[in-house]
């Protein structure tokens, strides 16, 4: 195993939310150290997304990582994430992502 890709629901009281409600679909990936680099966190979180659009075509996908994580910022960026927000948590700043489906 090199890594995880995760389709979660972000809790409704963490912060970062596109609907009042929350618990929108949220994906999370998480890869060794030596598979980075290799485009293998972009090519499965795609296939994840992918997934997501079929089976909850009008679900909204997020992504929280913190700014300081700059591969992961292009990763989200790869995969089409826009900023929402910017937020302090977990000691850190986090940016909070809306997934943007493409074509």
């Amino acid at each position: 195993m090199i890594g995880i890709v995760t389709i979660d629901r972000h809790s409704a009281e963490s912060k970062g939310h596109v609907r009042p409600e929350g618990e929108e679909a949220e994906l999370g990936y998480m890869f060794l150290p030596e598979a980075w680099g290799h485009g293998y966190a972009t090519e499965a979180c795609a296939a994840a997304l992918t997934w997501v659009a079929d089976a909850l075509p009008d679900e909204p996908v997020v992504l929280c990582t913190q700014t300081a994580n700059t591969a992961s910022l292009r990763v989200a960026e790869k995969l089409g994430f826009t900023e929402v927000e910017r937020f302090e948590e977990y000691g850190a700043e986090q940016w909070f992502g809306l997934w943007t489906r493409r074509g």
